[in-house]
């Protein structure tokens, strides 16, 4: 007698490639998440899963289920595989009769995660190959021959998932375990985390644990729990509050002292001295901040090291490359990788990492917190208070030619579009707004300031946004420029008062698109002589 029935209800193949995408749903079926490439997270029920290529994760119906993509850098590709389990009731010696089983089949507290082995991903290509296109659930009209031949391919997916693990060499198995209980204490480290009881989660005993995790990651169970808890204490020491007993209760320690103890004993020092002494940085974000703070990094990427702004100011800063050269990175054995990245993961396990959300603050509210992380919080100050004295030389020389009230604001030419710029995006207009006191339009408010990313123009539409400052940026990849050149020759243009008037002032993008304190010092100096006409020509560069 068959005890039980699988049954395909839906197959998915799903891309996420955002930092923000997800899938969220409440599931109805048994639902098999295989993941093709990539990583993200899983939540289910409030518990949280680290997803990984080439394994497969089991949800049980009725559970409230969330996948999110794991960093901007790659997408996360997977397959969600939805079905229905039908178990044997009865059997009167002619018929079986099932019931639907709605009950999780596997349990999670002892089974993490399935490898996916090359026969279980060539029969889901088959699976997915013989499904009907574009349906992702199976039609009523559906032939028999057509079902059944889906669920022998489905049952020998189960098959390959579920059961030829059973056969995998032992050492495949033991560090397969040992590779999943380090995921597990790298997105729990603070709670209470026991060898028993990780041991058991894999399905060792505490002994096989013990000798098989110090032969997999190189260093013992204590022991690398300990440095997962100090590099974490590391990044909350560089954040505003401080406080060690807080801190301790974060990173899964009882109390301050232990934590200053432990810390000691791992970096050679006190959390006050970690905090106090120079690091080797590398800034793959908020360079322009670090310079106005005195401090030189060791290293960056190659688009910042050649950037307007910074030039002849990085003569022995090396060029790591981008931000994912992980390799040119770890080169430099930095203390501190400073990015604005929301997921820092790549980077955590080189050194300290930093994460700042970029735009979220005004870049001199930026300057203060990076000055407090990396104690250089007079260096900041005094570079505010500096330029706070040049703000006001420069709206004292721009009111006495342009009335105080006007309105400004940024056009930007893409290929194929007119963009209003949010103040978020730099581009010159915090001293625009803040710095020499003009305001957007009254049309533009809700979308150049706050959150959002501005507001999408065409060219026979400008009229009802036109400011009386016209600043125009172009960027000229693609077709950008020869899209600004024909608005720009249009009647539609021409009629607008900034042009009519003289008003529209071109700004260089390579200096302009940079939101930091060096960028914005020299962005208010290019505006001061747009705007008082000091030079005949604008500052633009073709």
């Amino acid at each position: 007698m068959l005890e039980e029935q699988y049954n395909l209800q839906s197959i998915r193949r799903l891309v996420l490639d955002l930092p923000t995408a997800s899938r969220g749903t409440f599931l109805e079926h048994h639902t098999l998440l295989v993941i093709l490439q990539g990583f993200g997270y899983l939540y289910l029920n409030e518990r949280k899963y680290r997803l990984k290529a080439k394994e497969a994760y089991y949800c049980p119906p009725g559970a409230l289920m969330d996948v999110r993509v794991g960093d901007a850098f790659t997408e996360l590709e997977l397959y969600e595989l939805q079905y229905e389990i039908w178990t044997a009731a009865e059997y009167d010696g002619e018929r079986i009769l099932y019931n639907k089983s709605t009950a999780a089949h596997i349990d999670q507290e002892q089974q993490l995660s399935f490898a996916v082995n090359e026969e279980a991903m060539t029969k889901l290509r088959a699976l997915e190959e013989i499904w009907p296109d574009s349906q992702h659930t199976l039609p009523n009209n559906s032939s028999q021959r057509q079902r059944l031949l889906l669920d022998a391919t489905f049952k020998l997916v189960i098959h390959s998932l579920f059961y030829a693990g059973q056969n995998r060499s032992s050492d495949e198995e033991w560090k397969l375990r040992i590779q999943q209980a380090a995921e597990y204490m790298n997105d729990n480290f603070a709670s209470s985390i026991t060898r028993s009881e990780l041991a058991k989660r894999v399905g060792l005993t505490p002994e096989h644990f013990s000798v098989s995790f110090k032969k997999v990651m190189g260093i013992g169970f204590s022991e690398y729990l300990t440095k997962l808890r100090i590099d974490k204490a590391k990044e909350k020491l560089l954040g505003a509050d401080r406080n060690l007993n807080k801190i301790a209760r974060e990173i899964g320690y009882r109390d301050g002292l232990y934590l200053s103890r432990k810390f000691k004993q791992q970096t050679g020092m006190a959390p006050r001295d970690y905090i106090q002494k120079p690091k080797k940085i590398i800034a793959l974000q908020y360079l322009g901040h670090l310079l106005a703070l005195g401090l030189m990094p060791v290293g960056t990427t190659t688009k910042l090291l050649h950037a307007l702004p910074y030039r002849n100011r990085l003569d022995h800063v090396a060029d790591v490359g981008d931000f994912q050269s992980l390799r040119g990175i770890a080169e430099l054995q930095p203390d501190l990788i400073i990015t604005a990245w929301p997921n820092p993961e790549p980077w955590t396990k080189l050194a300290t990492t930093l994460s700042i959300p970029w735009g979220r603050e005004d870049c001199l509210d930026e300057l203060l917190r990076l000055g407090k992380s990396l104690n250089r919080i007079n260096e900041a100050k005094a570079w505010i208070e500096a330029f706070q004295v040049k703000e006001k030389q420069a709206a004292e020389q721009v009111h006495a030619v342009v009335k105080p009230g006007a309105t400004a604001a940024v056009f930007e030419f893409w290929s194929d579009k007119i963009w209003a710029v949010n103040s978020g995006y730099g581009r010159g207009l915090r001293n625009l707004y803040r710095s020499l006191s003009f305001r957007p339009p009254e049309s533009l408010i809700p979308y150049v300031t706050g959150s959002g990313i501005g507001l999408e123009l065409s060219a026979n539409h400008l009229a009802p946004y036109a400011p009386d400052l016209l600043f125009v940026s172009v960027w000229k990849e693609n077709g950008g420029l020869a899209h600004a050149q024909q608005v720009m020759s249009s009647e539609h243009w021409n009629s607008l008062p900034a042009v009519k008037n003289g008003h529209v002032y071109p700004i260089d993008l390579q200096l302009f698109k940079y939101n930091d304190p060096i960028a914005l010092e020299q962005q208010l100096q290019v505006q001061i002589e747009l705007l008082t006409k000091v030079h005949k020509k604008p500052h633009f560069t073709k």
